[in-house]
């Protein structure tokens, strides 16, 4: 290994190559006799020695700028945050926080997979039969080999572990984990909470409910509040479904047999809509010290016509 100085000052470049086995004995020789930080005299090595020069791949913090820097998602940096329910939105939100820099994830969903959800969500056919949060955790440990992934077994983590969290992400669409989310908001806690979930008949819209520390209301009395704003707002018809029951047809029976409708979409527009409540959460959790709470409304482009981005800031009661 090389440390070349810059011209410029600052860190050295790191330059790496490999040498012949005769020559790397030669040198550890002189090691041994005079220790490691010998004086070389450039005059004296043989300029034909040949030197099988590496890629090198320097991630060190003070020669390297990420290539996110200063966007939405450096608001994951650092941060620790768990993932309830790992689907089509789960799964794809998982992995783009874990390229953002958090510093921790834990997965929660013992729901098993099969072929027909490789259609939208983040698994392969070398998944088949897993449980979600197992074959999510194994991805995100892919990606980075300093990133601490946790799976929390059943349905949601350890509360005393989630509230500790910097962000926890529902993404299960379940009215039962909506109502321990709301016990949970009442708690002391660091954790910001966001609700998500995207529209039955298109997988095109999506929603993202912010619920700060300190919010003197719950994540459902939170999207309560919007969804009243919303359905009295002509101008955001496109996002009325949202509240609304799906209607015949807006849901589909994915497999003969299947007795649990599930909602349209591609893995195009999942991790699309995925992609962009990323990046709204990931301003919250820029504005730490002055954190809002309050709904985020977004349509893709191929959405029907409507405002792509609304944002609806919680009131300081939700239950005025």
């Amino acid at each position: 290994m090389l440390a070349v100085p810059h011209p410029a000052g600052g860190p050295h470049h790191l330059l790496g190559g490999r040498l012949p086995a005769t020559t790397a004995d030669a040198l550890r020789r002189l090691a041994k006799k005079h220790g490691t930080a010998v004086n070389l005299d450039p005059a004296i090595i043989n300029a034909d020695i040949p030197i099988e020069w590496c890629n090198m791949s320097d991630e060190r913090q003070e020669v390297t700028t990420r290539r996110d820097d200063n966007r939405p998602v450096n608001g994951f940096q650092g941060k620790t945050v768990h993932i309830w329910g790992c689907g089509g939105l789960g799964s794809w939100l998982a992995e783009f926080i874990a390229r953002a820099g958090a510093s921790a994830i834990t997965v929660c969903d013992p729901g098993t997979i099969t072929g027909g959800l490789l259609v939208r969500q983040n698994y392969t056919e070398a998944d088949i039969g897993q449980t979600k949060a197992d074959a999510l955790a194994t991805r995100l440990r892919a990606i980075r080999d300093d990133l601490t992934v946790t799976v929390a077994e059943g349905s949601v983590p350890d509360p005393a572990v989630s509230l500790s969290a910097d962000l926890i992400i529902d993404a299960t669409v379940s009215h039962s984990v909506t109502t321990y989310l709301d016990t949970l908001a009442g708690e002391d806690r660091t954790a910001l909470i966001a609700q998500v979930a995207t529209d039955a008949k298109t997988g095109s819209l999506g929603i993202a409910n912010i619920c700060t520390p300190g919010a003197t209301f719950t994540p459902s009395e939170l999207d309560d509040q919007a969804g009243r704003s919303v359905v009295a707002d002509g101008g955001l018809e496109l996002y009325h479904p949202l509240w609304e029951e799906a209607a015949q047809g807006d849901e589909l029976i994915p497999t003969r047999g299947c007795s649990v409708p599930t909602f349209h979409g591609s893995a195009a527009d999942l991790a699309a809509v995925a992609a962009t409540l990323v990046n709204m959460i990931g301003l919250h959790l820029q504005r730490a010290e002055a954190p809002v709470s309050g709904t985020h409304l977004i349509a893709l482009p191929h959405a029907p016509a409507g405002p792509r981005h609304h944002f609806l800031p919680a009131a300081s009661d939700s239950r005025e």
